[in-house]
């Protein structure tokens, strides 16, 4: 090879270094440091979104175990009315069992 052709390819070799460096800082400024950025994540797969939202839905939507006599309780119902942990911690107790 060519003092030219080398000096070429190490020019090329540090802009690709220097556009990775760059893709690597925004990939850590966009996912690092908003883990929980919800909208970002329906907005990238609004497919899997829609699809766990109608899969939690249909869970929330479920007969509960704590429905008074009469009531069609749910355990959407029961979470409101008796507070979260109180009402899905006997659901996830029956899931792993």
């Amino acid at each position: 090879m060519k003092e030219p052709e080398i000096e070429a390819i190490l020019a090329d070799i540090e802009v690709n270094r220097q556009r990775l460096g760059e893709a690597f800082a925004q990939f850590r400024r966009f996912s690092l440091f908003n883990p929980l950025d919800w909208r970002n994540w329906v907005a990238r797969y609004p497919v899997e979104s829609a699809v766990t939202a109608a899969a939690v839905g249909f869970v929330l939507a479920q007969p509960s175990s704590g429905a008074r006599d009469g009531e069609s309780g749910t355990l959407l119902g029961d979470a409101t009315r008796a507070g979260l942990e109180n009402a899905l911690l006997p659901l996830l107790l029956r899931l792993l069992a």
